[in-house]
C-alpha cells in the first residue's frame, strides 16, 4: 500500500470517528491539538489503525500526532 492509500484511509478513520469533516484534515493537522481528541479517542483510533492496516498497536506519542508522521510511521510498520 502506498502513502497517498494509507493517508486517505487514515484520514476516513480520524473523521469519521471524531466526526469532522475530512476537509479539515491535512498533512500537517494534529490529532490532539486541532481535532481535540482526548485519549479514549486515542486508543480507539490505535485500535482500528491496527485493524486497517494490520500493524501492532499504535502508542500515542506526540510526534504520531501529526497526520504525516503517523503516516510515514504505518507505513514502515506495514513493511516490516
Amino acid at each position: 500500500m502506498d502513502y497517498d492509500e494509507i493517508y486517505n484511509k487514515t484520514k476516513a478513520i480520524i473523521a469519521g470517528y471524531l466526526r469532522v469533516d475530512e476537509a479539515e484534515i491535512t498533512p500537517e493537522t494534529n490529532i490532539v491539538d486541532d481535532l481535540f481528541a482526548d485519549s479514549i479517542a486515542l486508543v480507539e483510533l490505535g485500535f482500528r489503525f491496527s485493524e486497517t492496516f494490520a500493524v501492532p498497536m499504535i502508542e500515542g506519542t506526540p510526534e504520531l500526532f501529526v497526520m504525516k508522521e503517523l503516516v510515514s510511521f504505518i507505513q514502515k510498520k506495514m513493511s516490516e
